[in-house]
């Protein structure tokens, strides 16, 4: 941690957190279990009938849609688990994450962030707290509650929290300034949530029949294509500042195999911007068309997941460092996506296949999805 940082953290203000937290668990604890106590009574009462199971539970879901579902979950844990940190509700956060947000941002939005801003300040710690509980509380709804009824407020949740952080915490990803780079995480972490909570909220028979993996490869094309256009943009300051994203990302308080490949990064980008953005939004270009030729090929896939991979520690620096950190990053969930898509296409591919496979039967060798006649 750098002495910045350090005259951003109050030692008073960490510890009070920390007592206001402790009380909080008090009370969350005693909730769940007063609400786990009526619930069980109202069973007992009930003559111990089953509670409801929403109308196709989650083991009864393709393997994509679990995968997307679970990872949707456990990052909501992280994320509140990551606003833990010591540095999280002092000035350290409002200055060196939500403050540079106002860079070049509209008049009107600025305001909008000015008002989220002084509403945090006004109650550093109070609101550091609930941001806590809430991505928690997400996160156990859509994992405890997987094959119930209100497991599926997890993801209407993650719609409403999702834009509010996304709004004034990610400034709307910076797509209205000139700094905006997939390369640093635009356009923000929070909308690719927003948008695996609307691909979970599908009916099934859109993942049954393929529908949401032919979606995710539309959302990827897209994703790389729309990325190369911000890159490209003439009012882009990466044509003559690329290294700046890189130079962010190395001085974070890290181990040195870390960052060293990321200086390196950064001092060749230097003396090299303009050929660096171009190399950079060509691979955007040629990855938005292979999703277009060529989705869930191997070929598309080790290439998607390799330029995420790079993204994520070149410019994105894991995301978790330093003591700042709210999120993974992008990349992480962008890969998430395409695996659960994946899978959903590999499930679905495979439907013929099993249609077309003998299976025994009582009196012989049947055919699997036939009807045996008498």
């Amino acid at each position: 941690m750098n002495m910045s940082l350090n005259s951003m953290v109050s030692a008073r203000v960490t510890a009070r957190f920390y007592h206001d937290l402790g009380l909080s668990v008090l009370i969350v604890v005693g909730t769940i279990i007063m609400v786990a106590g009526a619930l069980w009574l109202a069973r007992l009462v009930d003559d111990g009938k089953p509670s409801a199971m929403v109308t196709t539970p989650l083991i009864d879901r393709g393997r994509g849609y679990r995968l997307l579902y679970i990872g949707l979950g456990l990052l909501w844990i992280l994320d509140g688990l990551l606003q833990l940190q010591p540095d999280m509700p002092n000035s350290a956060f409002l200055e060196m994450v939500i403050g540079p947000l106002l860079s070049g941002q509209p008049a009107w939005f600025i305001h909008v962030l000015g008002t989220g801003i002084q509403t945090w300040s006004n109650a550093p710690i109070v609101a550091n707290l609930m941001a806590v509980w809430i991505q928690l509380g997400i996160g156990l709804i859509l994992l405890v509650g997987r094959n119930r009824p209100w497991g599926r407020w997890g993801l209407w949740l993650t719609l409403v929290w999702g834009s509010v952080v996304w709004t004034w915490g990610e400034g709307w990803g910076l797509i209205m300034t000139r700094y905006v780079s997939w390369l640093a995480g635009d356009p923000g972490s929070a909308l690719i949530y927003m948008l695996a909570a609307v691909l979970l909220l599908t009916p099934n028979r859109c993942w049954r029949s393929g529908q949401a993996s032919r979606w995710v490869s539309f959302g990827l094309a897209a994703y790389w294509l729309v990325g190369a256009i911000f890159q490209t943009l003439p009012t882009s300051i990466f044509w003559k500042q690329l290294s700046g994203i890189f130079l962010v990302a190395a001085q974070t308080a890290q181990p040195g195999w870390i960052s060293l490949p990321i200086y390196q990064v950064a001092r060749w980008t230097a003396f090299h911007s303009f050929v660096a953005n171009g190399m950079t939004s060509l691979l955007m270009s040629f990855l938005g068309l292979v999703w277009i030729v060529r989705p869930y090929s191997r070929l598309t896939r080790m290439a998607t997941l390799g330029a995420l991979f790079l993204m994520w520690w070149l410019g994105q620096d894991f995301g978790v460092l330093g003591g700042l950190g709210t999120d993974p990053q992008i990349a992480p969930v962008v890969a998430l996506i395409l695996m659960a898509g994946y899978l959903n296409h590999r499930d679905v591919s495979r439907v013929p296949e099993r249609l077309n496979t003998p299976i025994e039967a009582d009196n012989g060798i049947s055919w699997a999805g036939s009807q045996e006649r008498p």
